[in-house]
């Protein structure tokens, strides 16, 4: 009887405690319902990265016998968005011209959406009070930016986040100006957060925001000229940052639209009417100098200081893959405006030396009116073997052996104990340049 009892009490407590919690899961979904009412969240769109498998049957239905099935099969690739442009099979020699054209027609197709989006200003969505390793951090993650906190000091103060579609720059200049931080200036630098001098102007104050780009005045120099006056000289020198995500491979400032406003009314151009080109190499920002006419001295400041520029940013990497390299004399492989020859394949003394043909049609890229250099495309590329396990193997060198606007010829080295037997040869580069050009103003710069 006892026993009985006892395990009528324990079913009464367990029924108890389901309903309590039962009640408090209801509390939970009423408050859940409540909140998510009151904020109106925007619908949210999960993209799910396409199946390797199903994207390759739908390519080589791109060369089905029957039309409605080829056509349905590009329909279906174009849906599938700019994430399938690192998909795209490389052209080959025996392809139909039928299966080639839509192969073009729809990288063309998703490069366009991709260009239209690749230059914006990332935004950052991020309220409350943190710490401000947590702000850097969120930030780092919403924009994928990254954001080296190592060895910052101060990073733990709480610091007050109010950013709504904020551009990257503009919140990350507001979270360093509450920790009194900023970035270690230089040219090819990356970013390194060092402490800000007590009598330094805010960030924020000082730069100008142009979509995902960031310049900011550092100095200005007059120089007298003694013997020829009229060659007196002003010397304007500022920072030009971009988020570190879009890696630019050409930056080149139109001097012909820059112009130098002074509070007088007068108006400054740059000495040289040369466009002046950088092509950077690692880093996320330049330390850039422009020489001017010496302003006269009824100047006390720079109302403005305008002009434009223009960013040559690479798309998704493209790549093709050389196989049997042992027997092979030459041949060549296309991916989007990524073409390459492998010439030769040979031993050269105690290495393997690969020679090939690299020609990059620009994808119609073209900068103050030329197309994108051959050299802009040679700081992004990723060249290696794969053994006949699938294991990368490094190149110990390369050199270039001939360059035009169009077309570079390229030595690659490596040591392989095996030779050529059973490895492919892998090149991988942008498959494509985007080309936006950005205006900028910069506002009340004083004069010495």
């Amino acid at each position: 009887m006892a026993r009985s009892f006892w395990l009528t009490s324990s079913l009464l407590d367990c029924l108890t405690r389901c309903c309590r919690i039962l009640c408090c899961c209801a509390v939970l979904i009423v408050a859940s319902v409540q909140i998510v009412e009151s904020q109106e969240p925007p619908e949210v769109r999960t993209v799910v990265p396409p199946a390797e498998e199903a994207v390759s049957k739908l390519f080589r239905s791109l060369d089905s016998n029957r039309t409605s099935e080829r056509e349905d099969a590009e329909k279906e690739l174009l849906k599938l968005g700019p994430a399938i442009l690192d998909k795209l099979p490389p052209v080959r020699d025996s392809d139909s011209s039928e299966a080639l054209l839509r192969i073009e027609r729809i990288r063309e197709t998703l490069e366009a959406q991709e260009q239209a989006s690749i230059l914006l200003p990332t935004r950052i969505q991020l309220t409350g009070s943190m710490a401000g390793s947590d702000a850097l951090r969120k930030i780092s993650e919403l924009s994928g930016n990254t954001i080296p906190l190592e060895e910052t000091p101060g990073l733990d103060l709480t610091i007050d986040a109010r950013f709504s579609e904020t551009t990257f720059w503009e919140a990350f200049d507001e979270v360093l100006d509450q920790l009194n931080l900023t970035v270690m200036p230089g040219d090819g630098e990356s970013i390194r957060l060092i402490p800000q001098q007590e009598d330094a102007p805010l960030r924020i104050q000082m730069a100008a925001y142009s979509g995902a780009f960031r310049l900011e005045p550092i100095q200005v120099i007059q120089s007298s000229n003694l013997q020829s006056p009229d060659r007196s000289t002003l010397t304007l020198d500022f920072l030009f940052a971009w988020e570190p995500r879009l890696n630019p491979s050409l930056i080149t400032f139109r001097t012909e639209k820059i112009q130098l406003i002074c509070d007088n009314g007068e108006i400054l151009r740059p000495r040289t009417q040369e466009a002046i080109t950088f092509i950077p190499v690692g880093g996320s920002q330049l330390q850039i100098s422009l020489d001017f006419p010496m302003p006269s001295k009824q100047a006390k400041k720079i109302d403005r200081f305008v002009g434009a520029f223009q960013a040559a940013v690479p798309g998704r990497m493209a790549g093709v893959s050389f196989s049997d390299l042992a027997n092979k004399r030459s041949a060549k492989l296309s991916n989007g405006s990524l073409n390459v020859t492998l010439e030769q394949a040979r031993k050269n003394r105690d290495v393997y030396e690969l020679l090939v043909s690299v020609q990059h049609e620009g994808g119609g890229a073209s900068v103050s009116g030329k197309p994108v250099s051959s050299q802009a495309w040679s700081t992004l590329q990723d060249v290696f073997l794969l053994d006949s396990q699938d294991q990368r193997i490094e190149n110990v060198g390369w050199s270039t052996t001939r360059m035009t606007d169009k077309e570079m010829g390229m030595s690659f080295l490596f040591e392989l104990e095996k030779g050529l037997e059973g490895c492919k040869f892998v090149f991988r580069a942008p498959g494509s340049l985007h080309v936006q050009e950005v205006d900028f103003a910069l506002v009340d710069i004083p004069l010495p």
